[in-house]
């Protein structure tokens, strides 16, 4: 017969889980586990940033705009990135939201660049001006010409909800 741990079992089981970097260790091994099983969802990334409301009252954090609510609320901001079929690759969190472009290129790109397997080699690369690594999707928060430019140095393709043609015209 099937029995359920008793709740200081499962305590000291969290307590393990949760010391040092272990969550953080964990979730990189998943990630990475999951972009090589399906490297051909890899390939082309979802990012999108969600707002978290806070109720509590133990800190003080900035206030985000709720769109649901049409309010300013404490809130952190999560930055999902997602394979095409939904499936989550990674989440990072910012309680101080600094704007998903930023988060993309100080906190996403790193991160991907270290778990994603390579589909494209560098003789390709070479060959190929226009050929690029990985491709990242992004709503219309993420336009912007600047930023293009400097993901197509690194060769990343973007492409965003706010206008595909503008994209397509500054890739050339």
């Amino acid at each position: 017969m099937d029995r359920i741990p008793e709740v200081r079992t499962l305590r000291s089981k969290i307590k393990q889980l949760t010391q040092d970097e272990g969550p953080q260790q964990w979730s990189e091994a998943l990630c990475k586990e999951w972009m090589q099983s399906a490297p051909e969802q890899a390939s082309i990334l979802y990012i999108d940033g969600h707002v978290r409301v806070y109720n509590e009252q133990q800190t003080k954090l900035p206030r985000h705009h709720v769109a649901r609510q049409k309010l300013c609320l404490r809130a952190t901001t999560d930055y999902w990135v997602n394979a095409m079929d939904g499936q989550p690759f990674m989440v990072i969190n910012k309680a101080v939201d600094p704007g998903m472009i930023k988060v993309i290129e100080n906190d996403i790109l790193p991160q991907l660049e270290k778990r994603l397997p390579t589909f494209v080699n560098a003789e390709e690369l070479k060959s190929d001006p226009l050929l690029h690594r990985f491709t990242l999707v992004c709503d219309r928060e993420s336009y912007s010409p600047p930023f293009f430019k400097r993901m197509k140095a690194q060769r990343v393709a973007c492409l965003t909800y706010h206008s595909m043609f503008k994209f397509l015209i500054l890739r050339r």
